[in-house]
């Protein structure tokens, strides 16, 4: 039996990598994309095992690792694109802290920088973290579309009754259907920069990212901004990132461009997958935030296997589980307003109290 068609809605770096992995394993798919503003391709598509300025594994690295070593070289070899780079990043410690979290927690994939010091200001010193690197983004998602459209796979809109799994990004928070996820939406400018003299061979983070991509360019970024609605480059977000290379970098820079995206964060803080507790044909594949190149090659793996089995979606990212916590918090954050505005006044007995029997 042929089994129906799957309708991936959204093909930034989510829709686009759930999309080639259902077809993998031998789904019908079709694809829709409105065409509106991505952050994927603004994101500089970094991975890296460690995160944070604690230098901590990331969420799933043990699952997620794998089969990213697996799935970008095997996409770049079929698509006959290069876009995968793997290259270590040169930390730079700016703190104390920093030092002391360095020392604490070793790990196999942080040691001390052992090679010429590049020119950037460390009192700290530096750790070259490894396993990193980074995926070209647009390059992945153009080749993949093409072929998408080659094989009469992209689509107009999902038909009704079809199994549709929602990859909006951003838009999530404001489809009534998955605003019960919960989530938070940051804005991220990331500026292209020319840099004479600064060497290609690493990634640079010194708590922002310096990724080199050819030419004496590189991407700056990024910025967090809670608070703007749009994918607008902001001014301030310039200000902030160019002052934090001035800060460190011990080489003139000069600014080429500045784009701007926004990311979805869900409030978990790990991805949500899976089907509509109430619309159990419409499933959602979002929340990746800035792991999106390490995380969504496994979830999409175990989505393709929930949508074939019924299992196999983490349970921390599980949407069922997801919107009803949600709504649970929600339920009783209005109860707890609604108590706080009607208080009891001293010597007042609350109505059916035991005292007022």
């Amino acid at each position: 039996m042929t089994p129906p068609p799957v309708h991936v809605v959204g093909h930034g770096l989510a829709g686009a990598i759930l999309a080639e992995t259902a077809s993998q394993k031998g789904l019908r798919i079709r694809v829709s994309d409105d065409g509106g503003p991505s952050s994927s391709r603004v994101a500089a598509g970094l991975f890296t095992p460690l995160t944070g300025q604690r230098l901590i594994p990331s969420w799933g690295l043990d699952e997620a690792y794998p089969v990213l070593k697996r799935f970008y070289p095997m996409l770049e070899s079929s698509l006959g694109v290069s876009i995968f780079h793997e290259c270590s990043t040169c930390r730079i410690l700016r703190t104390a802290k920093q030092r002391e979290e360095v020392e604490c927690r070793k790990s196999v994939w942080a040691q001390d920088w052992t090679a010429a010091p590049p020119p950037f200001k460390a009192p700290f010193g530096m750790v070259e973290v490894q396993g990193g690197g980074w995926v070209n983004l647009p390059a992945m998602l153009d080749a993949l579309k093409k072929r998408r459209q080659q094989r009469g796979e992209w689509a107009g809109p999902p038909i009704p009754n079809e199994c549709t799994i929602w990859c909006q990004g951003a838009a999530a928070s404001q489809d009534p259907r998955w605003k019960d996820v919960g989530w938070r939406i940051a804005h991220g400018d990331v500026l292209t920069v020319r840099i004479p003299g600064l060497s290609s061979s690493a990634i640079y983070n010194f708590d922002k990212f310096l990724l080199p991509i050819g030419n004496g360019l590189f991407r700056l970024g990024a910025t967090y901004d809670w608070h703007t609605a749009t994918p607008v480059p902001r001014l301030k977000g310039r200000q902030e990132l160019e002052e934090a290379l001035a800060s460190c970098l011990q080489l003139p820079f000069e600014v080429v461009d500045h784009q701007a995206g926004l990311r979805p964060v869900a409030l978990a803080r790990v991805p949500v997958a899976g089907p509509h507790p109430e619309e159990p044909h419409h499933w959602i594949f979002n929340g990746f935030a800035s792991k999106g190149v390490l995380l969504a090659p496994w979830m999409a793996e175990c989505t393709v296997q929930a949508l074939l089995t019924g299992e196999g979606i983490p349970k921390e990212t599980l949407s069922t589980r997801r919107i009803q916590r949600q709504r649970d918090r929600e339920k009783t954050r209005r109860g707890q307003a609604a108590h706080s505005t009607h208080p009891v006044r001293k010597g007042q007995v609350k109505k059916n109290s035991p005292s007022a029997q």
